[in-house]
């Protein structure tokens, strides 16, 4: 009767072996989501900027005529800024999307080559 030595390193690798994909997603998440928090922190300070700008042109203003030139000056401006902003977010979705879907292709790549070992 053969019998089996506990091999605590092989334990330990087939652990790590394991848990590598889970640890990657895990690590490609925290990036992606300090990428849209920067990128909140972004649109807000596009938002606070163009608000302390509406505040000076309404105390800067002489006549409404004025005033609603300056405001649609700063509407136009801030509509720029944000269409910027949405192609910075549609950037940021879609490398996230490719890089969790390489992940989902590499776990599954390897669950199948383990399986095909075991088998």
């Amino acid at each position: 009767m053969n019998t089996a030595n506990f091999d605590p390193t092989a334990l330990i690798e087939s652990y790590r072996d394991a848990l590598a994909p889970a640890l990657h997603a895990q690590q490609e998440a925290l990036k992606a989501f300090e990428r849209v928090a920067r990128y909140q922190y972004a649109v807000a300070g596009d938002y606070l900027e163009w608000t302390l700008t509406q505040a000076q042109a309404v105390l800067a203003a002489k006549s409404p005529a004025e005033l609603a030139a300056k405001q649609a000056e700063l509407g136009s401006k801030i509509s720029e800024q944000l269409r910027g902003r949405v192609q910075e977010l549609t950037t940021i979705t879609s490398e996230s999307q490719s890089t969790l879907n390489q992940l989902f292709n590499e776990a599954t790549a390897k669950v199948v080559e383990l399986s095909k070992k075991a088998a």
